[in-house]
This record gives structure tokens, sequence and C-alpha cells, in this order.
């Protein structure tokens, strides 16, 4: 899952939205570098990238790419799906989306001032990028997806095949959509449960 999901799942679960977007930036445990509600929302998206990953209904998704993508295949499923959430919007919410998105920013931002201990630089150098340059509200255009993954795609060698994937995206974008809605209800059941544990 990407920013919008990963985000949107926090939400749903009641789970600290800042910590949520951050879990990528933070290497190793987190344990006793933030407050427990970060700390804990960092463990939700790392439970939540296993459990999508591990999901039987992704396989097919993934089976669409050329055998030489697959590998990156997860990664731009990932951003899809905050296309397709966006595209279902109103099947997973009663608040409308840029509502949501203002308070998401608005959350984000505000944990951000309350967190005592230092955050990771490039999380805070590129969640500002993102909140002012709109990044999250562009993926609503399949369109954005090719751009977005070769922005990705440039930061090392080894990512260049990423841009490539952004091809089979758009050639089967509505099987994709029409398979979100199913993985994604499973995923918010699977994180609320996560979250509400002990």
């Amino acid at each position: 899952m990407n920013y919008l999901a990963h985000l949107h799942i926090a939400k749903h679960s009641n789970s600290q939205l800042m910590g949520n977007l951050m879990a990528d930036f933070v290497r190793g445990k987190p344990d006793g570098k933030f407050l427990p509600e970060t700390t804990k929302a960092i463990y939700l998206h790392r439970y939540v990238d296993r459990f999508i990953d591990s999901h039987e209904a992704i396989k097919p998704c993934r089976s669409l790419f050329p055998k030489r993508l697959y590998r990156f295949s997860a990664i731009a499923l990932d951003m899809f799906w905050d296309h397709a959430l966006i595209h279902h919007w109103d099947r997973f919410n009663d608040v409308g989306f840029n509502e949501f998105l203002g308070n998401a920013e608005e959350m984000c931002r505000a944990s951000t001032q309350q967190e005592p201990n230092p955050l990771p630089e490039r999380y805070l150098f590129l969640s500002d990028k993102m909140w002012r340059e709109g990044w999250i509200p562009s993926y609503a255009d399949i369109n954005t997806l090719p751009f977005a993954l070769r922005r990705m795609s440039s930061r090392s060698p080894r990512m260049g095949p990423l841009a490539e994937t952004a091809e089979t995206l758009v050639a089967h974008r509505q099987i994709l959509l029409d398979a979100f809605p199913s993985i994604y209800r499973d995923v918010l059941s699977a994180a609320r449960d996560f979250n509400h544990q002990p």
C-alpha cells in the first residue's frame, strides 16, 4: 500500500496517521525512539505491508506483469492501489476525499510537532513535498502513475525497470480496479484487528 492507503487504514484503525506514513523511513525496531503511539503506528504499517504481500488475491494481479518485471510488480501495485482507493472512495468512506485529505495533513503535521524525538530527515523532506505538491490527489489520474514510477525508478540503477511496470497498470486497469475492493476489505479488517491487540 502507498501513501493514501496507509493514511486511510490508519484512520480506519484508530492509529496515528503520521507513524503510518513515516514507517518506510524508519529502519530497525522503532521502540524507544519515538512516542508509543508513533511506534505502534509504525508496526501497523509493517503488518499491513506483510498482509497485502501474502494475500492470495495479489498473486493473480502480479501475474499480469511480464516475468522480467515480476519482482517490481509489488511496488507498482502499491502505487496503483492508491489510484484504486480514490476510484472506489465512496465504498469505503462517509467523508469526502478532499475533506479526508485535509484532515490527514493537519493530523500528520500536528503529530510531527508533538514528537519530542528526531524524525527521519528523508521523511520530513518528502512528506512536506508530498503535501505541498499534491501527490496524493494526482493519483486519481491513471496517467500520473507512469510519471510517479519513473520518479521512483530513478533512485538507483537497480530500480530502473520499475518505470516499465506502468504499461501493465494502464493496460490492465479495469481488472485491477475490480480486484481492489475485496482485497482492501480484508486489509481493513486485518489492520483493525491488529491495532486493537493489547
